[in-house]
Order: C-alpha cells, then sequence, then structure tokens
C-alpha cells in the first residue's frame, strides 16, 4: 500500500512546480467544470463516488508584511461566515478559514513567509465533499458561488485542480482492464505512461476534453488514473485528477 502511494507522491511532487497551462478560467453556467466531466465519466463506468476535491493554489505571490496583514484582513471581513484561525510562528504566519455546509467543507488557507520587510505568500481555496455533496446543487454552487469567489481571493490565475474518489463493486481483474479503458474511452483519453501489476493501475493521459494541461519532456498530460484492490473483497477503488492528482491514494 505504502509503495503505491509513494509512487504517487513522487509523480505529484515532481510535477509540482511545473507551470499549469490554465486556459481561461471563467466559466459560464452552461460549461461543464472538469470535475464535472470526471464524474459523468465515472457515472458511465458505473463507478461510485466517495470523495472529492475542487483544489485552487496561487503560489509566489509577494507581499509586504503589512500588505499581508492588510489582505488577510480583508479576507476574513468578506468570508465572515468561515471560522478563522491565525498559526503564527517564528518565520511564518499561517491563516486558515473553514465553512461547513451541505455542499462539502470549504477552505481557504493563507501562508505568509515572515521577513524584516517583504515575504512570499501562498493562497489556497478548496471545497472538498462526499458523494452526496456532489450532486446538481453542488455542481450549480461551483459554479455560481465557488469560481466567483476565485476572483475574489486571487489576484492572479490560480492552478486549479479537479480530483475524484470512488470504487467499483466488481471482480479484480475486470475492474483493472475493462473499468480503466472504459474510464479512458468516456474522457477521449489517450494512455501516455503507466504501471500495471496484479493489483495496481497506475495511468498517465491526455485528453482534449480536460481545460488545463501538464507540459512534461516529451509530451502534455492533464489526467492520472490510479486503481487498486482494496482487501481481500471484490471492491476496487479508484481516484482520477486532472491535470495530477490531489487526494492521497
Amino acid at each position: 500500500m505504502r509503495r503505491y502511494l509513494y509512487i504517487f507522491l513522487i509523480f505529484f511532487v515532481g510535477l509540482g512546480f511545473l507551470p499549469v497551462f490554465n486556459g481561461n478560467n471563467t466559466i459560464e453556467a452552461n460549461h461543464l467544470l472538469d470535475i464535472e466531466k470526471l464524474d459523468q465519466a465515472i457515472d458511465q463506468t458505473q463507478g461510485q463516488v466517495t470523495e472529492w476535491s475542487l483544489y485552487a493554489r496561487e503560489n509566489g505571490k509577494s507581499f509586504t508584511n503589512k500588505g499581508f496583514a492588510k489582505y488577510s484582513m480583508t479576507m476574513q471581513e468578506k468570508f465572515s461566515d468561515f471560522k478563522w484561525v491565525t498559526n503564527k510562528k517564528a518565520e511564518e504566519i499561517i491563516v486558515v478559514g473553514v465553512r461547513q455546509s451541505s455542499h462539502g467543507e470549504e477552505t481557504i488557507k493563507i501562508q505568509h513567509t515572515l521577513t524584516n520587510d517583504h515575504g512570499v505568500s501562498y493562497i489556497m481555496y478548496e471545497i472538498r465533499g462526499d458523494q452526496k455533496a456532489l450532486g446538481e446543487k453542488t455542481k450549480q454552487y461551483l459554479k455560481k458561488h465557488f469560481i466567483p469567489n476565485m476572483e475574489i481571493i486571487f489576484t492572479n490565475k490560480p492552478m486549479i485542480f479537479s480530483c475524484i474518489k470512488g470504487e467499483f463493486n466488481d471482480k479484480l481483474d475486470k475492474v483493472l482492464s475493462n473499468q480503466a479503458v472504459d474510464l479512458m474511452s468516456n474522457l477521449d483519453a489517450q494512455e501516455l505512461e503507466s504501471l500495471k501489476e496484479d493489483d495496481f493501475y497506475s495511468i498517465s493521459a491526455y485528453s482534449k476534453q480536460m481545460s488545463r494541461n501538464i507540459p512534461t519532456k516529451n509530451h502534455e498530460m492533464n489526467i492520472q488514473l490510479g486503481l487498486r484492490k482494496s482487501g481481500l473483497g471484490t471492491k476496487t477503488t479508484f481516484v482520477i485528477g486532472t491535470p495530477i492528482l490531489i487526494i492521497e491514494y
């Protein structure tokens, strides 16, 4: 189990500092979000969602310490229905706001390095939920609230990651071969790299359906898919994300 998680984390860290080509972050109500496209492909493949995440991040923003304090206070005022906690250490300050709703758990996290004058800040915004939360009402909420909220939180275009975790209730040999192929087919995804063992699949792919890409040495990619056997039963778990995974596997 740890070996499989290690493989994914190595790949995630290796790509973490590469640029992501975002495209246009403006989402109209009649356009599908990437996470909706993943959800549709999973539904068509008869998978069951157990966890999902829509995550946005802006790295390396420069603030003076005074400017960061002002920005942090502005966020707390604009999102006053969040519960805010500030953790100040010797070299950094972390401000986190959390809100629970029927759509899932929303988190705003602002991390700032403390210096004599200027520092670098990292801004993150995420909504994470379970199967019940990922429905039509939540999808509309993401378009009407989560996406516009990003325009308030971020000053530049953030990197956006969509990820879904779930399970197939079927025999292992069918899941790790046919279900992986079906998921890829439903997303019009082309396999680029893979690791396939008896009880574990790891696939990197590219799909024109997705809106953001990761440039690699020989090609662009925007989908990561993993499937593995979950114990002695018939269930097989999967995790799929674009442009890379953000849910631990």
